[in-house]
């Protein structure tokens, strides 16, 4: 029982640090942020470093990411979506990310005013018609970008470890017209922060940039492909995690 509480309570401190955080910092932050795109990353980058803090202080939750991380050039990141914590995670490893996010996430105030300064772009995910729109849209402000790498969730939303889904072919258009190199990238982050779920837990919260893919017009079954990749190499970092307890 007392130690039941001892999570419940390091658990409770823990989250409300995080979104204190996020109201707090983000809101001192905006006149520096405001000034550029470059100074709001800085501020993103912050946050991320002192989440990852309280993770590590308060519930003992490491991160370890590897593999191909692009350097800060035009490029296009392919990722499994499980947790908020996956997000932050790209937020403080790429040089200069910005997201195809759903259009939801507009309606907060904070988060959406440095979605807005760092580029990202809105999707409906239920209307495809909007959707295609929206893809169109990015398409032609991204080739007007000589920086900053665009991430991509294939899935089109948050899923659980070990679940699969269809990928969207948004990624296979953006991918086509853009012929930019193409990063995938799995992880394990749902079974530490997973969705739908009060909790952390304690462990290891991977993330592997697989490899990258230099676009190439031959190029047959690319979603089956990119999918496979991805779903076989976020099953191996759950296997390892769950291994571990």
């Amino acid at each position: 029982m007392k130690r039941k509480f001892k999570f419940v309570f390091q658990n409770s401190l823990a989250t409300s640090l995080i979104y204190f955080l996020l109201i707090v910092l983000g809101l001192i932050m905006i006149p520096y942020a405001s000034y550029s795109r470059l100074n709001a990353i800085r501020a993103i980058k912050l946050y991320c470093r002192l989440v990852f803090l309280i993770l590590k202080v308060f519930l003992k939750i490491k991160l370890d990411i590897r593999g191909f991380i692009p350097e800060n050039k035009p490029a296009i990141i392919c990722s499994k979506h499980q947790s908020f914590l996956d997000v932050l995670m790209l937020l403080y490893i790429l040089p200069q990310p910005r997201f195809v996010m759903k259009s939801e996430l507009n309606r907060i105030p904070i988060f959406s005013f440095y979605a807005k300064k760092i580029g990202c772009f809105s999707v409906q995910r239920d209307n495809k018609r909007d959707a295609l729109t929206a893809i169109i849209e990015t398409i032609k402000k991204e080739q007007q970008e000589t920086n900053g790498q665009l991430v991509i969730y294939p899935e089109g939303t948050r899923t659980l470890p070990g679940e699969t889904v269809e990928y969207k072919k948004g990624i296979e258009i953006l991918f086509s017209r853009l012929k930019r190199p193409l990063f995938l990238v799995s992880t394990n982050s749902g079974l530490i922060w997973p969705k739908r779920d009060a909790f952390k837990y304690k462990g290891i919260a991977s993330m592997h940039f697989i490899k990258k893919i230099e676009y190439n017009s031959k190029r047959s079954d690319f979603m089956v492909e990119i999918r496979k990749t991805i779903e076989d190499d976020s099953l191996r970092l759950y296997n390892v995690e769950k291994s571990r307890n």
